[in-house]
């Protein structure tokens, strides 16, 4: 689940934005950090590069050695040192954090293998998110005879989609499901929660943007999360807590596994070996 979100994201034009397993601070409350499996990151520059050739592995090192003084203006960040965004052996390392700044983080993303020579980007991405991307999948796990308690994994999901946005969520008398959002003066501003999500993301309104997170679940449609005639407690817990909930049904994955790892077209070939030496 969580490489078909991935490449979901690069296939959405989302590559440069996206950070893997990067701590996220709940709002408000710096102590509590939780790590998620994706969080997309606004951008504040991006240097093009072309290396015409290039030797393994391919280090931060390397790059700012070839480069040198075109590359000055990132020297305020804190280097990473020889990180390798591909390994000796070949094996690319996606989203791989390259500096440190105190409110930016430089990455590395290769981009195109063209012959000898490479094509990638360094990227300064802001700390703070504009969404999170969290996976969750049920079914008996290698080593074990049953299949986790899912429920667990929900309300897991459920406390970190609640925590790390500026938007919180309250039931009011009548039971329906606000949305509130307090701006930089401390008013508190609320709606009707659906119609909230959609005023922010379509909004260019910085009291409403502000350390806003849109929460996005990442589930699979295995009879552990619900049926059809029965959307079961998990799948309620996740569907109120997330702000978009997406679903990778057994019809996708089916056809994931028929298209790519069992198809014969040489145009994936490169997908397809990838797949079969990892796993």
């Amino acid at each position: 689940m969580e490489i078909i979100t991935f490449y979901l994201l690069k296939t959405w034009g989302l590559a440069s934005s996206v950070a893997i397993e990067r701590g996220l601070e709940e709002y408000k409350n710096p102590a509590i950090t939780h790590n998620v499996e994706y969080s997309l990151h606004p951008i504040k520059l991006t240097e093009k590069l072309i290396l015409k050739s290039y030797g393994l592995p391919l280090t931060s090192t390397k790059i700012f050695k070839e480069f040198g003084d075109s590359l000055e203006h990132l020297r305020e960040f804190n280097v990473k040192a020889s990180q390798q965004l591909l390994s000796k052996k070949g094996i690319l390392r996606n989203s791989c954090v390259i500096g440190v700044q105190q409110n930016l983080l430089l990455v590395g993303l290769v981009k195109q293998l063209q012959g000898v020579g490479i094509e990638l980007d360094l990227v300064a991405q802001y700390r703070s998110p504009y969404a999170m991307f969290e996976c969750k999948r049920v079914g008996v796990e290698q080593g074990m005879k049953k299949g986790p308690q899912t429920i667990e994994k929900a309300k897991q999901g459920a406390y970190v989609a609640r925590t790390v946005s500026s938007l919180q969520q309250i039931r009011v008398h009548s039971g329906e499901l606000h949305g509130v959002i307090s701006k930089k003066d401390g008013t508190l501003y609320s709606k009707p929660y659906p119609a909230l999500i959609e005023e922010i993301v379509e909004s260019s309104d910085p009291d409403l943007l502000r350390n806003f997170v849109l929460t996005v679940g990442v589930v699979s449609n295995h009879g552990n999360w619900f049926t059809s005639d029965n959307p079961n407690k998990e799948l309620k817990v996740l569907a109120q807590s997330y702000d978009w909930l997406l679903f990778l049904t057994d019809a996708g994955l089916s056809e994931f596994i028929r298209d790519i790892l069992q198809s014969k077209d040489a145009s994936i070939s490169a997908a397809r070996n990838a797949f079969t030496s990892s796993y």
